[in-house]
């Protein structure tokens, strides 16, 4: 994909204001659970989110659905947030994907359609000039 394409469909995605709107829930939704995530877990016994670095780290990584596995919680409380990160994840994050995804195909199909018309209209030409000569040929 071409620079301009690329720029298109991000153009066009940044008009969008439900586009807007997922993308700000869930960027919201990383980071408030993202950073409620270390004063729950600090000080728990095993816990390997510290502080709020770490929380974010975690967020991320279970709202994209790659959950690398290197952080998990150990309280209650964090796995009710981490639940919280993985529907948001799977929602929001599919929403997002769905709403790129569509905007792609929008662009091709509207790239293709204008390919199809500039043939219609090179072929257009071509049969006015047959016209034209067949013309000439029957007044001769």
């Amino acid at each position: 994909m071409a620079n301009g394409q690329i720029i298109g469909v991000a153009a066009s995605l940044s008009h969008s204001g439900r586009f807007r709107k997922i993308l700000l829930a869930l960027l919201g939704a990383v980071i408030v659970l993202g950073l409620l995530m270390a004063p729950i877990e600090k000080g728990a016994v095993g816990a390997r989110i510290n502080n709020e670095g770490d929380g974010l780290w975690f967020a991320i990584t279970t709202v994209t659905g790659v959950g690398y596995g290197d952080m998990v919680p150990v309280t209650t409380g964090g796995r009710m947030v981490a639940v919280l990160l993985e529907v948001f994840g799977v929602v929001l994050f599919g929403a997002v994907m769905a709403f790129v995804s569509v905007e792609l195909l929008r662009y091709q199909e509207d790239f293709n359609m204008r390919r199809i018309l500039e043939r219609l209209d090179e072929q257009d030409k071509k049969m006015e000039e047959i016209k034209k000569e067949i013309g000439y040929l029957v007044k001769k």
